[in-house]
């Protein structure tokens, strides 16, 4: 828990203010959180209406409304900052009831008199809620699910995962809310007998804190936690037959998500989408069909680039990570049962589908508009059930020289990825390789070569848990309440 905190804090100081997709609009709601036409706080001052869009134009320091100098441009260092500091600017990139706002409220608080102080405090807050949630529903879960946890989370978040926990983007929350909440939930729905009560409903509790984080942070959390939970009911679909009080948990969540989808602007807006060019949908079609991949390579570095998708990772980061999540699925796939399949096929479905329909509806084509970090919340839950045995209470395993490798691996890729990132914005990508003088930098922040090693240590750290439990072959608990299933030949 404490390497992943480090792991996140490095990242957290790996790119300057405004670096993940769309800062300028979110941090320019986080400080405007109760600002009005009649009642601003001292972080932003409403000064009219917008002509274009009906929202508010608001006044707000230039760190914070336009600190995005430096995207699309990557040769542009993040010392473009410096002459914002001190200056105030109108901008109406503001939230006006899109995202439920939740996240921003709580954000709010955070809200100092040093503007790169405040950010990095929201990363901060955001890595050590990811972490400690994540934590605690470990120790409350079973050997076989910490293990699971375990190999999910050491692949799956390299490195757009990383990127976007560490950032103050409410995909942060999306991400880490949904994923716990995905856990929570495996783990309810496998613990059984009297002695393991105590652990079901604290998991509960955890799953409940999980799914409101995400339902506070973007308009599309709510249909997400909905396939994750028909996934996860259909894979332990012979549990809940078997204790038909378990189809509260269902019912509920399928309520409550209902509920948020119908008034979330943000998914309306989705729904509602209309063509943004004069292509034919035989210009489109045939794109998608070839290039749809990309959508998921990008989670893992290639074809998009982190921040305003203008910053390349090193191919030691993309290919590695690719060829691991890879190599574990296609294992996955070899331990195949129907539950099991049912419930991948539930998660993958939407991922590829709803990319896919809004590009089609928009006519655009893969690379615009539609980024990975869109269906990044599913992709743990997908790789997690792919990673399971024929039984949703075990998990497939590794040799020892497997588990080696692949830590040695993600360590080495983790390090290049957060080096890759520092390198962007010290030097710009025109600047030389190797890090020699230091065109932007946080003050007072250790140097860039001492957060890539301590980003190397701590996630070594963070993965050794994969080897141990390989090398020593831990033993996995087996509930009564996870039937053996039957096998797809």
């Amino acid at each position: 828990m404490v390497a992943a905190i480090v792991c996140g804090a490095m990242w957290a100081l790996s790119s300057p203010l405004g670096s993940s997709p769309d800062d300028n609009y979110h941090q320019t709601t986080i400080w405007c959180v109760g600002a009005s036409s009649s009642t601003s706080p001292d972080t932003c001052r409403v000064t009219g209406t917008s002509a274009t869009t009906g929202g508010r134009v608001v006044e707000v320091p230039a760190l914070v409304g336009t600190p995005n100098c430096y995207a699309f441009v990557p040769t542009e260092s993040g010392a473009c900052q410096r002459p914002l500091e001190g200056q105030e600017v109108s901008t109406e990139a503001i939230d006006n009831g899109t995202y439920p706002g939740g996240f921003y409220r709580v954000m709010h608080l955070l809200v100092q008199d040093s503007i790169p102080e405040s950010v990095l405090a929201m990363r901060m807050l955001n890595v050590t809620l990811a972490a400690l949630l994540m934590g605690a529903i470990a120790l409350v879960s079973t050997t076989a699910v910490r293990r699971l946890m375990a190999l999910t989370f050491a692949v799956v978040l390299m490195p757009l995962g990383w990127f976007i926990l560490a950032s103050v983007n409410p995909s942060s929350w999306a991400l880490s809310g949904l994923t716990a909440y995905g856990f929570a939930l495996h783990t309810v729905l496998l613990l059984d007998g009297r002695e393991d009560r105590v652990r079901r409903i604290v998991a509960g509790v955890l799953g409940v804190l999980a799914l409101a984080m995400a339902l506070a942070a973007r308009g599309d959390a709510p249909a997400y936690a909905g396939v994750i939970t028909v996934a996860l009911c259909a894979l332990h679909a012979r549990t809940i037959l078997a204790h038909k009080k378990l189809l509260v948990i269902p019912a509920v969540v399928a309520a409550v998500c209902l509920w948020r989808v119908l008034v979330a602007a943000q998914v309306a807006s989705i729904a509602g989408a209309s063509a943004e060019t004069d292509r034919t949908l035989s210009e489109v079609v045939p794109n998608l069909l070839l290039e749809f991949p990309a959508l998921f390579s990008g989670m893992f570095g290639y074809a998009f680039g982190l921040g305003w998708l203008d910053t390349a990772v090193h191919s030691i980061t993309a290919y590695p990570v690719a060829l691991i999540v890879g190599f574990l699925g296609l294992t996955g796939l070899g331990r195949m049962a129907w539950p099991k399949a049912v419930a991948a096929a539930i998660v993958f479905t939407p991922m590829l589908a709803l990319p896919m329909l809004t590009l089609v509806r928009t006519r655009l084509i893969v690379g615009e508009s539609v980024q990975p970090r869109y269906i990044l919340p599913l992709m743990p839950m997908l790789l997690a059930i792919l990673l399971l045995d024929r039984t949703a209470d075990r998990v497939v395993g590794l040799s020892r020289v497997q588990s080696v490798m692949i830590a040695l691996a993600l360590t080495v890729a983790n390090a290049a990825a957060v080096y890759a990132n520092i390198r962007r914005y010290v030097t710009g990508t025109d600047g030389p390789t190797m890090i020699d003088s230091l065109e932007w930098w946080w003050q007072s922040a250790p140097s860039p070569d001492t957060v890539t090693i301590a980003a190397g240590v701590s996630f070594a750290v963070f993965v050794a848990p994969i080897v141990v439990m390989h090398w020593r072959r831990l033993p996995q608990e087996a509930p009564p309440s996870s039937p053996v299933t039957e096998e797809i030949a």
